[in-house]
């Protein structure tokens, strides 16, 4: 299997990122020996899959960055095959870090949710609501601070970026929770402490600011 790349993740493409993730969960989906995680043979997700050797091996090649990405249906196959949910696969490792920020915070989102959400039902709007209840939206200024207006632009743009991204995230996350209030509760607990993590230090490009 190809796996020698950069470790600098910033530099890979989406394509080397997959082959990357594939290639590591192979090394220890087989089946268990002796107390060992083992390989998952290639030649065994072709018989799970029913793909070709010649559409599998192109998905563990990391060091080409120009091949053609695979389309979903294969992927789909691929990520049932090994027993994982499709966009595990495709995470990088910027956005498990996000994952596991966010399921730090995610006690007091939940708690702020569970004050807010009143049945299962509701709104993704209720993700901003949770991040304002949390305080920790929208930004401002402390009082009396005397603010350069690059630096309020900046807290304007990540209030912005943050707000929109947690009806994102929220319209993505409660349609698992229709008809669980607690897991329309957590769900939306979720969404905003994800939104939260997943917002940048600063959305708008430097330039952008100039002349303001």
């Amino acid at each position: 299997m190809h796996d020698t790349l950069t470790p600098d993740s910033r530099t890979r493409t989406p394509k080397q990122q997959l082959a990357l993730s594939i290639t590591a969960v192979l090394r220890v989906a087989g089946p268990d020996r002796a107390g060992k995680p083992n390989k998952l043979r290639q030649i065994d997700v072709m018989r799970r899959t029913g793909m070709s050797r010649t559409t599998l091996r192109p998905l563990l090649d990391a060091t080409d960055p120009g091949q053609r990405n695979p389309d979903l249906k294969t992927l789909h196959k691929l990520a049932q095959a090994i027993g994982v949910p499709l966009a595990f696969l495709l995470m990088t490792p910027e956005d498990w870090r996000v994952l596991t920020k966010a399921i730090g915070a995610f006690t007091d989102h939940q708690a702020a949710a569970h004050g807010l959400v009143t049945d299962a039902l509701g709104s993704p709007a209720l993700a901003e609501a949770v991040l304002k209840r949390c305080k920790v939206h929208p930004e401002r200024p402390p009082l009396g601070a005397a603010y350069a207006p690059q630096e309020i632009a900046r807290l304007d743009a990540r209030n912005e970026w943050r707000r929109r991204c947690s009806l994102v995230m929220a319209a993505l996350a409660q349609p698992a929770a229709r008809g669980d209030r607690k897991s329309f509760v957590d769900m939306t607990a979720l969404a905003a402490a994800l939104a939260n993590e997943m917002t940048p230090y600063n959305p708008v490009p430097d330039n952008s600011l100039q002349g303001q």
